[in-house]
């Protein structure tokens, strides 16, 4: 369930969660300037699980259509950086320490998957919410605070 990168996380969830469970100092929050409600980029976050589902439902769907198909996995929803923070917070039970920094070349404000191909082609349909991605994750981190 869980993520153990090895050195610096690259992605958001799991560098949150070492955050939260004491092997890092804080957050990194690269850019409040974005066109967004709160400032910070908006991305698609999805559940382990959702992802695995959506992997199996195209594995099923292999061979009743010809050709290559290419399906987007996601929510279809965008979350802030600074909400996915809150929410993880919310699912620690303490507030996850961040820093603002400058923007990083080449990052986008906005950017989710368009999933209406995966759900019409696959009957598949990411169905987990960011509150309980971050309880699961956290659930995991906490349990490994180490890794495995």
């Amino acid at each position: 369930m869980g993520e153990d990168p090895q050195g610096i996380p690259n992605n958001l969830m799991p560098f949150i969660a070492q955050v939260a469970v004491g092997r890092r100092e804080k957050l990194s929050v690269y850019g409040n300037d974005y066109p967004t409600a709160d400032g910070t980029g908006v991305r698609d976050y999805i559940h382990v699980m959702d992802l695995a589902d959506g992997h199996i439902a195209a594995l099923k769907a292999v061979g009743e259509k010809a050709g290559l198909h290419i399906y987007n996995l996601g929510t279809g929803k965008g979350s802030s950086v600074l909400e996915m923070v809150d929410a993880f917070g919310q699912a620690c039970g303490a507030p996850v320490p961040y820093e603002l920094c400058p923007r990083r070349p080449g990052d986008i404000a906005e950017c989710w998957a368009s999933t209406d191909k995966a759900e019409r082609d696959l009957g598949w349909k990411a169905t987990r919410t960011v509150a309980e991605m971050t309880a699961d994750t956290w659930r995991w981190q906490s349990t490994n605070p180490n890794g495995y």
